[in-house]
């Protein structure tokens, strides 16, 4: 069996890592799906920057629903068909953020999971469309303090508790103190609870919940659960005031663990995956598509079409190796049989024509686009710093400008990423008004 393999290691935001629901609950499924749906946007966020593109307020992130699932899913565990029950959950539950140290960033905000989130059937295949909330945006797009997490390592946790404490240990497994803080009780009582608290009808506050109780249902089985499944070993160590209990914190250590491994993964030969490696696309996409009934003949085909696309320096970059090899895939099967379909050793595959071959015709903004680039660049970094700055602010007011852009702004390191790209809008407005990538230009050019 093949171990889950799609850069499984999330930079998890510490300010995110202690959710306590006040409205809603959440059950240990979604909570490991809402970490590979971060995951994703934070994958999607990097990939739009590094193609200069902005992301807009309205803007949608995406996944096939099985992929949100799949590396959560563990044996023969099918959880695509409750996949929408988990995102509505994502939808009604708010929670309070609350950093587990207090070297962690914000250290509490109050906010829901999700702002929207749609399920749509597209070519058979179910999609997840969803939005996140403005300030959750900004912290998983550009992480200042993070915690690695294993999403591998997560999946193999079944219950809630385990699952949020793991999250919360897993910070300080290369602490040399490996100790977490020490909290109040009824912190941990609610960072590692799935639901907000039961309301007393008397005092209409909420009801508190005992110790010793919680610690023998909850903690006890998520201690047992973590030191059995996972890469860590953990401790509780309870504190006394006298000889009641009144705080607790955790010792925690890295352990040696046995490769984990998903089952029902399609293996693939050695050739296949090179070929990934080499264009960048992880084995368990592979994996994927083998497991939908493409063959790997089919697979290489597609490849060799992949990376004569990629090479093309006329087009514009590929957004999405995977969803162009998805596409290429759906093209090819319609005229090559799986069994009949060269084998590629030495040989090179004919490329099948598409309009995709043709040489692309550029646009007018396009064009203009370019020309206005090489203008900018060739006013030096002085003259260039105008521009910088009104882009930071235009950036600042849409809610997206990070840390990181403000830095780029300091330091002079502009030319690329979304920041450049709003110079160059910036610039070309300035310089030659609103219309300048449009006809109406073209046209008062000749009049």
């Amino acid at each position: 069996m093949e171990k889950y393999d799609a850069n499984p290691t999330f930079k998890k935001p510490n300010s995110t890592l202690v959710m306590m629901p006040k409205v809603g609950k959440l059950t240990a499924i979604s909570r490991k799906i809402f970490n590979v749906l971060l995951h994703t946007t934070q994958r999607q966020v990097n990939a739009l920057n590094l193609e200069g593109k902005i992301i807009e307020a309205t803007h949608y992130f995406s996944a096939r629903l099985d992929e949100l699932v799949d590396p959560v899913e563990v044996g023969n565990s099918n959880l695509t068909s409750s996949a929408k029950q988990s995102l509505l959950e994502m939808r009604r539950t708010e929670v309070n953020w609350e950093a587990p140290d207090a070297n962690s960033g914000v250290i509490w905000s109050n906010m829901s999971l999700l702002s929207e989130a749609r399920i749509a059937k597209e070519g058979g295949i179910l999609y997840a469309y969803w939005a996140l909330p403005p300030g959750l945006l900004t912290v998983i797009a550009d992480p200042q303090r993070y915690t690695p997490i294993d999403i591998t390592q997560l999946s193999q946790l079944k219950t809630y508790a385990a699952v949020a404490l793991y999250e919360i240990c897993v910070r300080y497994k290369n602490n040399p103190t490996g100790l977490t803080s020490a909290n109040e009780l009824e912190w941990w009582v609610d960072a590692l609870t799935q639901s907000a608290p039961k309301i007393d009808p008397k005092t209409k506050k909420p009801k508190l919940r005992l110790w010793s109780k919680f610690k023998s249902e909850q903690v006890n089985v998520a201690i047992n659960e973590i030191n059995t499944k996972s890469d860590i070993g953990i401790e509780l160590i309870e504190k006394k005031t006298g000889k009641a209990v009144t705080s607790a914190q955790f010792k925690v250590w890295r352990k040696p663990v046995e490769p984990l491994v998903v089952a029902n993964r399609p293996k693939m030969t050695p050739d296949t995956a090179e070929l990934a490696n080499k264009l960048g696309i992880s084995l368990s996409d592979i994996s994927n598509l083998l497991k939908q009934g493409h063959s790997e003949s089919v697979l290489k085909i597609a490849f060799a079409k992949l990376e004569a696309r990629i090479n093309r320096e006329d087009l514009a970059a590929v957004e999405s190796k995977i969803a162009y090899l998805r596409k290429v895939l759906t093209e090819t099967n319609n005229f090559v049989s799986a069994e009949l379909a060269s084998p590629i050793t030495n040989t090179v595959i004919p490329i099948l024509k598409t309009p995709d071959d043709l040489p692309k015709i550029m646009s007018y903004q396009e064009h203009r686009r370019l020309e206005i680039k090489e203008e900018l660049l060739n006013i030096g970094k002085e003259g260039q710093r105008k521009y910088a700055e009104l882009a930071l602010e235009y950036l600042q007011k849409a809610g997206i400008a990070t840390a990181t852009i403000s830095r780029k702004v300091e330091s002079g390191d502009w030319t690329t990423g979304v920041l450049f790209s709003k110079m160059i809008e910036v610039y070309a407005v300035e310089q030659y008004g609103a219309n300048w990538g449009s006809d109406a230009e073209l046209g008062a050019e000749y009049s």
